[in-house]
């Protein structure tokens, strides 16, 4: 069972900053498929992403397409120990559905990092 280790405060407080501006809230899905693609791919990769860092070298994106190109934001859960200072996760699932984009928010001096695109495919174990 993945579970979200962040306060719902610090989530909205974090989720300003990894998404600034048109990026800034949550994007739900628009179908249902949608809304079972994203939990899919988040089931894939959530344990390549921990409260305490990333385990894989995934490419990092210098920025997220326009609000347009992307079709649902939703929180990624993290696993690992929950920490204060562990980082949190959102993932955006490209119009294309073939590939995601992955903040990074957190961490003692309030890391920010997206990692993408990555093929909705990708399996972390």
């Amino acid at each position: 069972m993945f579970v979200y280790r962040i306060r719902p405060f610090s989530a909205m407080a974090a989720l300003a900053v990894a998404f600034p501006c048109a990026h800034a809230q949550l994007k739900e899905p628009a179908s249902q498929t949608d809304r079972e693609l994203v939990a899919l791919v988040s089931k894939r990769l959530s344990p390549c992403f921990t409260t305490l860092g990333v385990k894989r070298d995934f490419k990092l994106a210098p920025e997220l397409p326009t609000e347009s190109k992307i079709s649902a934001i939703s929180l990624l859960p993290a696993s690992g120990p929950m920490v204060n200072d562990g980082y949190a996760y959102w993932i955006a699932l490209h119009e294309s559905r073939a590939h995601v984009y992955v903040r990074q928010v957190g961490g003692f001096g309030g890391t920010h990092k997206l990692y993408g695109p990555i093929d909705i495919n990708e399996q972390c174990s």
